[in-house]
């Protein structure tokens, strides 16, 4: 069901600078090839070239960071941990890593870095960041077009969900769920229930994107924030499984992204739709 009264907005923007770790929110966001600017451009990635996710380290949940005008400073209690500079990755050799099952290339940062967080996980790893002289295509089984990439967030660079989505999600659960659960970059406000999983071509600001495919969800949204621990009834995957599944069977809750134009996004921008596809949804 599409939106037919209300001008639909931006409500939040979020950017997850370290793969698995908290979110930034924001105001104001800078979009390009790689999404939003300075979203999930550090991953860490075990000895065996594998990256390490919140899914198996909910503890990196525990770590924030934030942006100055040259770097991301990386804390962790309050306490800064590392100051990771933008300009980083020119100055150090490609390395060929794993996001489960594809290719994803990033530099080095610090060993004493590598040191810390090794220590705090309990596994050897070490911090990569992005590197894109080699770049990371968004695939074609996922939407993906020739020229689109992805830094290291699992498939494509932008995640929207709407506010009446979660809304009817909790209408549905037992327990409230929170946006934060299933790490949004943009959501937005006053659209129908699930609208987003049938856009193609949307302008934000001064940007537009293309909705590519909707979000499959995994494990990482049954593991509360605030705890750390993952929810006993594997909530909200069991409700949303009785209702949003796609053709091929993964549960659905949001869609993907990818840049068209440059530009800005703002919270309170008008989200505007120029065209429609159809993705079923099967239980729905």
């Amino acid at each position: 069901m599409r939106s037919s009264h209300n001008v639909m907005k931006v409500s939040a923007l979020h950017i997850y600078p370290i793969k698995s770790t908290a979110p930034i929110t924001l105001l104001r966001a800078a979009v390009s090839k790689y999404g939003l600017e300075h979203d999930r451009r550090w991953a860490l990635y075990a000895e065996d070239g594998q990256v390490l996710t919140g899914r198996q380290h909910p503890r990196l949940l525990d770590i924030q960071c934030s942006i100055s005008a040259s770097s991301c400073l990386v804390h962790h209690n309050s306490i800064l941990i590392a100051e990771l500079p933008f300009s980083n990755e020119s100055t150090q050799p490609v390395q060929h890593v794993k996001i489960f099952s594809n290719d994803a290339f990033g530099s080095s940062v610090d060993p004493v870095i590598d040191r810390w967080f090794s220590d705090y996980l309990g596994v050897r790893c070490r911090l990569l960041q992005v590197n894109t002289s080699r770049v990371r295509p968004v695939l074609e089984k996922h939407g993906g077009q020739d020229g689109e990439a992805v830094a290291f967030a699992d498939q494509a660079p932008v995640l929207i969900i709407s506010e009446s989505s979660l809304r009817d999600l909790n209408e549905r659960s037992a327990a409230p769920i929170l946006m934060n659960r299933f790490r949004p970059n943009i959501v937005v406000r006053d659209t129908a229930a699930f609208e987003e999983d049938d856009w193609e071509i949307i302008k934000i600001g001064s940007t537009t994107l293309r909705v590519i495919q909707q979000c499959e969800r995994c494990v990482f949204t049954t593991i509360d924030p605030a705890t750390k621990t993952k929810d006993t009834k594997k909530e909200p995957l069991t409700t949303l499984s009785k209702y949003r599944k796609s053709v091929k069977g993964g549960i659905i809750f949001g869609v993907h992204a990818v840049h068209i134009i440059d530009g800005t996004i703002n919270v309170d921008d008008d989200v505007k739709i120029s065209s429609y596809t159809h993705r079923p949804v099967l239980g729905s």
